[in-house]
């Protein structure tokens, strides 16, 4: 399960958004923009090729122009597994192991696949929605520095919420890397630019030419790039597609030809919508979903 949630959240790194679920350890921690990064000399054996650097520097410079934009991503997820005496604890995350009794049974967990969809107008209104997750699944809107949410994940916070109530949370009281913060993927925050955390040490790779592909009536071209997860030493490829504008079209991963996530992005500069709800009731987030918390 780890090295799978470690897959997705890296394709999160990669995409520049935030979303369910959180990422186990990998080989790709945050890093700096590869803004900046110097060229190969004409003696360099990748000089004359694209590298994963240039690829992604000119992506940056394509995203400065945006102002709207929709990302869609996908991936497996582990659902909670009954038991045969369950005592779950109603805070618990959906890819989290249920707090259970000492004699109950284990049973396998079954796997699903969760999509969450993040509309982003700047500077500072976002919308998202996640499925598929369970009690995790909610609808989130971000409006300056005002926070709502509602669905299943608002009963976690207020038991017995209605799945259609608004409940307005502080910002303030989501610290960086606490549950709710993770499940919310990172908002009130706007997702950074994507390939805009490559790590350094991948910008020398020379991609792979897969030449022409669609996403949905776009006309994209593709580029593969891999990468080793350091816990388990599995190969994971990468395809990064952008347009001839070099705004990206999709990134995808996947292990042995098996995709494992896909961030896709739709509508860009295309008008959005997006408004606070009113009557939202004000909500505090529990202390087990104000603090910081690993998913297993």
């Amino acid at each position: 399960m780890r090295s799978t949630v470690a897959l997705v959240g890296l394709l999160a790194i990669l995409a520049g958004c935030g979303q369910m679920p959180p990422a186990g350890p990998t080989s790709v921690p945050t890093a700096p923009s590869t803004a900046g990064t110097s060229s190969p000399s004409a003696s360099s054996p990748t000089a004359g090729k694209l590298t994963l650097g240039a690829l992604a520097s000119r992506v940056t410079q394509a995203w400065g122009g945006v102002r709207s934009y929709r990302i869609t991503t996908t991936g497996p997820i582990a659902l909670p597994a009954p038991v045969a005496t369950p005592i779950t604890s109603p805070l618990a995350s959906p890819v989290a192991s249920p707090i259970v009794t000492p004699l109950a049974t284990p049973v396998p967990r079954s796997r699903g696949t969760f999509t969450s969809t993040r509309e982003v107008v700047l500077p500072d209104r976002q919308r998202e929605a996640l499925s598929g997750a369970g009690d995790d699944d909610h609808e989130a809107i971000a409006v300056g520095g005002e926070l709502f949410v509602r669905g299943p994940l608002a009963a976690r916070i207020v038991p017995g919420t209605p799945p259609q109530t608004w409940l307005a949370i502080d910002p303030a009281q989501l610290p960086t890397g606490s549950m709710l913060a993770r499940v919310l993927g990172g908002l009130p925050q706007i997702p950074s630019s994507p390939l805009s955390a490559l790590p350094q040490r991948l910008s020398p790779q020379v991609v792979r030419d897969l030449g022409p592909v669609a996403a949905g009536d776009r006309a994209c071209h593709a580029y593969g790039a891999a990468d080793t997860i350091t816990t388990t030493g599995t190969r994971v490829d990468y395809t990064i597609a952008i347009d001839a504008n070099d705004l990206p079209c999709f990134i995808e991963s996947s292990v042995g030809g098996v995709t494992q996530g896909r961030a896709e992005l739709s509508d860009i500069n295309v008008p959005l919508s997006i408004e606070a709800p009113a009557g939202a009731t004000p909500a505090a987030v529990p202390p087990p979903l104000a603090t910081p918390g690993t998913h297993d």
